[in-house]
């Protein structure tokens, strides 16, 4: 099983609240170049991809998904909010069987990978860049003190477009 862990694009600080922040027009940019790098059966195996409740991670799940042509269905998820406790997914993906994307935010998702990584949600492994694709591979070896069970690094892509 895969997961894939994707940090949203860079939005616009001009919104009523940090929830409705939409992504500006060099982070549509930077989800186009990651998505062109990117080849959809990489993802073919993909259940479902899961963002959170903030505007700027499901405008960024939206066009990842319509950049590579996937129909997965986007399924929006408490739990995923940069302040989220990112343990608390852990049973969920210790019980998952098929390939998942989160689009999400930091420190959440740096906290995430760096406890399904080393088991320490406190490691310092992943500094998770705007528009970051982390990719894990859940390990064949199930340890029974980590309740998400051992993931590997598979691998980390970032795209920036030009200014």
């Amino acid at each position: 099983m895969r997961l894939y862990l994707l940090r949203h694009a860079e939005a616009s600080y001009d919104a009523p609240n940090d929830s409705q922040r939409e992504l500006t027009p060099k982070g549509e940019r930077s989800i186009e170049k990651l998505c062109g790098h990117l080849k959809a059966k990489e993802f073919s195996q993909l259940e479902s991809i899961h963002h959170s409740t903030l505007v700027r991670a499901k405008q960024t799940a939206q066009l990842f998904r319509s950049g590579l042509g996937l129909e997965q269905p986007l399924i929006e998820r408490e739990g995923l909010a940069p302040e989220d406790n990112p343990m608390l997914l852990g049973e969920w993906l210790r019980e998952a069987n098929s390939d998942l994307m989160f689009v999400g935010h930091n420190p959440h998702l740096s906290i995430l990978a760096a406890w399904l990584i080393t088991g320490d949600p406190n490691a310092d492994c992943i500094d998770f860049k705007k528009t970051g694709l982390l990719c894990l591979e859940r390990g064949s070896t199930f340890a029974t003190r980590r309740s998400a069970g051992v993931w590997i690094i598979n691998w980390y892509s970032i795209s920036r477009p030009f200014s």
